[in-house]
């Protein structure tokens, strides 16, 4: 009897790390085992999305993420499972960061909780902000709760919360840039929900009993060989069931589950659980035919696009005015930068001796158009940029060693006021299809934590579900 096939669409970390916890519970024994096939279908010729690293005359230059946050511990865990954990590396002392104002580098000032001030008096003592405006952030305490618990704006909030003035100089380029976001239209509830309460005492970050004790006080950590280290890792894994150059065009019910309709190539028939890890607006598109109103809210999700340009240096020269992890740019400095991090301060191995890599983000809600630059554009108007605030010796008169452009298209999911509601509408929509899953950035957080979390909770109910009798 041949066994209930689960299909993964899309070979990004939710796909991949789906793939490997259902293979996993798969292969559990247990008087309850129910096995079952797994079968990864990934559109590219590569596997691993964002996570894309490339080696260049001693150059580890990262397409998309450079780390990941260890205070969520399930990506930890999973490199710990692969076999990686020697191969997790911490983050660079010290690991400060600056804002650049009027040309220069302002530090942010020690103690910052993202943008709460946890050191009142170093808060006070900084040069950041004007004095009314360090005032007025500090005196949060006094300013009333507002009326109603539904969800605001990461802008209405910080703004009423602290000023004006912190809003604009650090929490619209720090928080909304994480999320390329305007932060009048980003949800806080489901982006950043601990600054409602800032004073309550922060929690010991969760760690795994094997963790290295280097990374233990490291907010972030990436991998010796680059963050492709963690998909090379998958994708030895589930070797026999990931397709790459594999496009799904349709996810269609049938009568013992859901056929797979591919673009080139056989269809795959009877699949008993569909799980979908790809863009929203491409789920969208997937499951059309499969279910309507799902289809109609996935389609209404919005992505905002983004460019990361990279140099690298090996001349003595090029070195870094300060220390620290790199620099934000606020709005109104008539720049087209919205942030810059010096990589080879951050971690361990990434230049050859002596030598200087980074990168700088560009596009985001603010500056779409970007993405229309010819690589050679994007490349100058970054040293342009760089020259301003780090010295000549970043700027178009000295050539990089290597310069590379990575683009994102509607990379990043826009979690818009209201993003709970909307993602309680998908995850009801989706009750009408049992066997369709949903799973990756656009619905429950777009870190890589987030990511790998939201692909064992699928696992575990797709398995749950196919042990339990549910299988379609």
């Amino acid at each position: 009897m041949r066994l209930p096939r689960v299909v993964v669409v899309g070979g990004g970390i939710t796909g991949l790390a789906t793939a490997y916890y259902l293979r996993r519970m798969a292969q559990e024994g247990g008087p309850s085992r129910c096995p079952f096939e797994v079968m990864v279908l990934e559109a590219a010729p590569r596997a691993g999305g964002k996570l894309r690293t490339e080696h260049r005359d001693g150059f580890l230059v990262e397409a998309g993420p450079d780390s990941f946050l260890t205070g969520k511990p399930v990506a930890v865990d999973l490199c710990r499972d692969l076999g990686l954990a020697d191969a997790l590396i911490p983050q660079r002392e010290p690991r400060g960061a600056y804002v650049a104002r009027r040309g220069r580098l302002v530090p942010i000032p020690p103690g910052m909780r993202l943008v709460h001030p946890g050191r009142p008096w170093a808060f006070l003592r900084s040069p950041l902000l004007s004095l009314p405006g360090r005032l007025r952030a500090l005196a949060h305490p006094m300013v009333p709760e507002r009326e109603g618990c539904g969800d605001e704006s990461v802008g209405a909030f910080v703004q009423r919360r602290y000023g004006a003035e912190l809003l604009r100089v650090l929490a619209e380029p720090l928080l909304a840039g994480i999320h390329l976001a305007d932060p009048w239209r980003l949800s806080l509830g489901s982006t950043f929900p601990a600054l409602r309460a800032p004073m309550r005492r922060s929690r010991p970050a969760a760690t795994v009993q094997s963790e290295p004790a280097r990374l233990r006080g490291s907010p972030f950590a990436s991998l010796k060989g680059g963050m492709e280290q963690l998909v090379d890792a998958l994708r030895a894994r589930l070797a026999g069931c990931l397709q790459l150059g594999t496009e799904v065009t349709s996810v269609v019910p049938a009568a013992r589950g859901y056929h797979v309709h591919l673009r080139n190539g056989p269809d795959v028939p009877a699949a008993a659980a569909v799980v979908v890890t790809t863009p929203a607006a491409v789920a969208a598109e997937l499951v059309s035919a499969a279910n309507r109103p799902l289809s109609t809210l996935l389609a209404g999700a919005e992505a905002a696009s983004s460019a990361i340009v990279t140099l690298g240096y090996r001349e003595p020269g090029a070195a870094l005015p300060l220390p620290g992890s790199g620099f934000l740019v606020p709005r109104d400095e008539d720049s087209r930068l919205l942030a810059c991090t010096w990589s080879s301060a951050k971690w361990a191995g990434r230049t050859p001796a002596g030598g200087v890599l980074l990168r700088g983000f560009v596009g985001g809600w603010r500056d779409p158009d970007l993405l229309d630059l010819r690589d050679e554009e994007l490349i100058a108007l970054v040293q342009d940029e760089l020259s301003v605030t780090l010295g000549r010796s970043f700027s178009r008169s000295h050539a990089p060693a290597v310069s590379r452009v990575h683009r994102w298209p509607a990379g990043t999911p826009l979690y818009r006021v209201g993003h709970a509601e909307w993602l309680a509408e998908v995850r009801s929509a989706c009750v009408a299809s049992p066997g369709l899953w949903l799973a990756g950035a656009p619905y429950d957080g777009v870190g890589i934590p987030d990511c790998i979390r939201q692909a064992r909770e699928t696992a575990a109910a797709v398995a749950a579900n196919l042990i339990g009798g549910g299988r379609a």
